[in-house]
C-alpha cells in the first residue's frame, strides 16, 4: 500500500492541502503518502494533479493503486492524461469547495508551477486551506536560506496564498544519510521562521527512521516510502508493490 506514516497523529492540518516547492524536492511522493494515510479517517479523500508543467513524474501515475485504497485521483483522462498541457479539471473547483472531501493538490515546481494555485485563489481562498512549501537543500534555489527565502516568496505571490507551512524534505533519493536530513533542517528551520510559520513535517526515509525516531527535538516525522521512479527517457513506473 501507499504510505508516508509514522508520528502523523501529530499532525495537524487543514482540510484542503496543496504542497508546493522547487522541482525535485518531493512533492509527489508526500502528497501520495500524505494523502493515502489520510484516507484511514472517515473522510474521502481526493488527489488533484496540477502539475501542468512536465508531462511525467506527477501523482497520475499511481492512479490505480490510490484507487484501490479508497482515494480518488482527479486529472486529465484519456488522450490528455499524458499531454505536456496546462490542463486543470474542472470539477477541481466543485472538489475544494466540498466539506466532506479532503483534498490534496499536488502543484508543479517552482513559481511557474504554482501558478496554477493563482487561478483557483479565489475557492481556496474561502475554503479551508493549508499552503505548505516543500524544501529539499539539494535542490537549485534551496541551497542557502536567503536563496530559499526569495523562492519561498516567488511562489507565494505566484499561488496569491500565504505559506502556513514548511516541510523539510532534503534528500539524495536512496543516497540520502542522518546528516543529510539535518543538513537541510539547518535551512528549514530559519526559513519557517522568516515566514513566519513552522516546520510542519519531517521527511525521513524510511530505513532512517530508527536514528530520528529517538530525538525529540523534531516536528513530527514522515517517513518516505519512494513510490515512483523515473524510466530511461522520462516517465515513471511505481515501485513493484508499494508496501510500506
Amino acid at each position: 500500500m501507499l504510505a508516508a506514516s509514522y508520528d502523523l497523529h501529530r499532525f495537524e492540518r487543514r482540510r484542503v492541502t496543496a504542497l508546493v516547492g522547487s522541482y525535485g524536492s518531493g512533492k509527489t511522493e508526500l502528497v501520495l503518502g500524505l494523502a493515502a494515510a489520510a484516507r484511514q479517517s472517515d473522510k474521502p479523500t481526493l488527489i488533484a494533479d496540477l502539475d501542468v508543467l512536465k508531462p511525467y513524474f506527477r501523482s497520475r501515475e499511481a492512479g490505480q493503486r490510490l484507487a484501490a485504497l479508497g482515494v480518488t485521483m482527479l486529472a486529465p483522462e484519456g488522450a490528455l492524461a499524458n499531454a505536456d498541457l496546462p490542463i486543470i479539471p474542472h470539477q477541481v473547483r466543485s472538489a475544494i469547495g466540498r466539506e466532506d472531501l479532503q483534498v490534496f493538490l499536488d502543484v508543479g515546481g517552482d513559481p511557474v508551477g504554482a501558478r496554477v494555485l493563482g487561478s483557483l485563489s479565489d475557492v481556496l481562498g474561502r475554503a479551508s486551506c493549508d499552503l505548505f512549501l516543500v524544501v529539499n537543500r539539494y535542490r537549485p534555489f534551496s541551497d542557502t536560506f536567503e536563496r530559499a527565502l526569495e523562492q519561498a516568496r516567488f511562489i507565494a505571490n505566484a499561488a496569491q496564498l500565504p505559506i502556513t507551512g514548511v516541510i523539510s524534505n532534503t534528500h539524495l533519493l536512496d543516497e540520502t544519510t542522518a546528516d543529510d536530513i539535518d543538513y537541510g533542517l539547518d535551512v528549514a528551520r530559519p526559513l519557517a521562521t522568516a515566514l513566519g510559520v513552522a516546520v510542519r513535517l519531517l521527511g525521513v526515509p524510511a530505513s532512517l527512521l530508527p536514528h530520528f525516531a529517538k530525538r525529540d527535538d523534531l516536528p513530527p516525522l514522515v517517513a518516505i516510502h519512494r513510490q515512483m521512479l523515473p524510466e530511461f527517457l522520462g516517465g515513471v513506473v511505481c515501485t513493484p508493490g508499494g508496501t510500506a
